[in-house]
C-alpha cells in the first residue's frame, strides 16, 4: 500500500517537471556509467564525478537560458507585428 502511495505521487512530480527529471535522470545514468567504466577499467577517480556534474549543471542553466531567451524573443516580435 505504501509503495502504490509512493509511486503515484513520485509519477506526478515526473509529469509536472520533465526537464528537471530528464537533467536528473540523464546526471544519474551519466554516473552509473562512470562507475562501471571505473570499475572495469580499474581508474576510477572523483574528479570524473565532478566533471560530469558540472557539465549535467551546465547543460541545465544553458537549457534554461535559452528557453528565457526564446519566450523573450518571442514576446518581443509579438509586440513588433
Amino acid at each position: 500500500m505504501l509503495s502504490l502511495h509512493f509511486n503515484k505521487h513520485f509519477i506526478n512530480s515526473l509529469k509536472s517537471n520533465t526537464k528537471l527529471v530528464t537533467y536528473l535522470s540523464t546526471t544519474i545514468a551519466l554516473m552509473l556509467i562512470l562507475l562501471f567504466h571505473g570499475l572495469i577499467q580499474g581508474n576510477l577517480k572523483p574528479e570524473f564525478f565532478a566533471y560530469a556534474l558540472f557539465v549535467s549543471a551546465a547543460f541545465y542553466i544553458w537549457d534554461l537560458v535559452d528557453h528565457k531567451t526564446r519566450k523573450l524573443r518571442k514576446r518581443h516580435a509579438e509586440v513588433i507585428d
